[in-house]
């Protein structure tokens, strides 16, 4: 009786390995290590320290941009590359430059949100957030001048992210709009697109911050729950008009804030609890997950379509350091063991803090 229970175990273990060695064979073997954070001094005289809500890097001219408002900040960092003691030693605002709509005018700042940024290998930049037009906030994908910050283009959005009128559509909560407060903030490139010169394309991913009001499982459920999703566009961009490949369903914890590309179809996802203000930072992956551009509605589990991958790679309340408003991610140069670095910026009215990680991964 005992061997045969133990021949029915191994049976078991024999069909249950695959398949959780092919789950683990879908994610890359990485970690982050923290090394400290760096809180940029309130007292600049070049330039009015803000609250930034989205950062990126230039690898060709070692410089991160920072948005905040209508402005695009130059940043250079300074490492102590000390071995045995990493650390942020100084960040230094070069200049400020202000993002012009395309009739000229400067952007009002009370109304133009931008949420997230991304470089391309052109030099311009891509602002994702919303534009306030009296009780509404309707999302958009831009593409800027980094030089002179003149509107260059903008990404044309599928209906269902643009907010209708519901006085003049006479239609309920529970069709096609979208709530106010709802925005892309994730923004990133496919790293495979990364040669300046050129002109090769590459794909542009963003995502919306929570969850639809028409893909709720209820209308009163909150829009970042549990069992949310988050819905993610792939654009490709570079031959012609940007276009829309595909979208997936993104399984949401909380508020998706920021998107890194790692390689190939493996991305950091950075996930922010506003009422706990607590954050996590997830590997993700898009293989095998299913084109939902045609899905209307994405409430509870639907047959044939397959989410989004996601493991968590860290929980930042393990640092046990006090977080505020996490608003933005970005890869970093190279430290001096070779590691690339990450950083993470979070802010409050009158602090921003960055935190300093080393990314390993095989």
């Amino acid at each position: 009786m005992i061997l045969i229970s133990a021949i029915a175990f191994l049976s078991l273990l024999s069909f249950a390995t695959p398949a959780l060695a092919a789950k683990d064979r879908l994610f890359l073997d990485l970690s982050l290590e923290y090394l400290g954070q760096y809180q940029l001094p309130t007292n600049l005289s070049n330039a009015p320290v803000t609250e930034f809500s989205a950062i990126t890097y230039d690898k060709r001219h070692d410089r991160f941009y920072a948005v905040s408002g209508n402005e695009i900040f130059t940043l250079k960092l300074t490492f102590n590359n000390d071995s045995e003691d990493i650390k942020i030693q100084d960040i230094d605002i070069e200049s400020v430059q202000s993002l012009i709509a395309r009739d000229g005018k400067l952007y009002e700042p009370k109304t133009f949100v931008a949420k997230g940024i991304a470089l391309t290998p052109q030099q311009t930049v891509y602002i994702s957030g919303s534009q306030i037009s009296g009780d509404r906030a309707l999302p958009f994908i831009r593409e800027f001048d980094l030089k002179t910050g003149q509107l260059l283009q903008s990404l044309t959005l599928p209906k269902r992210y643009i907010a209708e009128s519901i006085q003049e559509k006479g239609q309920n909560q529970n069709t096609q709009i979208t709530q106010d407060d709802i925005t892309f903030a994730a923004l990133a490139f496919n790293a495979t697109g990364t040669v300046p010169t050129s002109g090769e394309p590459v794909n542009l991913f963003t995502a919306t911050e929570s969850t639809l009001v028409q893909d709720r499982d209820t209308p009163n459920s909150r829009p970042n729950s549990k069992q949310g999703k988050a819905r993610l566009l792939h654009y490709l961009i570079g031959y012609g008009t940007p276009m829309l490949l595909a979208e997936y369903a993104y399984p949401l914890d909380a508020e998706l804030e920021e998107l890194l590309s790692v390689e190939g179809v493996h991305f950091l996802s950075l996930e922010l609890q506003p009422e706990t203000k607590t954050g996590k930072i997830y590997q993700v992956v898009t293989s095998g997950a299913t084109d939902t551009s045609k899905v209307e509605r994405l409430k509870g589990k639907i047959r044939g379509v397959r989410e989004i991958k996601k493991k968590l790679v860290l929980d930042l309340q393990e640092l046990g350091i006090t977080l505020e408003n996490l608003s933005g991610m970005t890869f970093g140069s190279r430290l001096s063991d070779g590691t690339k670095s990450l950083l993470v910026m979070s802010h409050d009215q009158q602090v921003t803090n960055f935190l300093l990680f080393r990314l390993r991964y095989q």
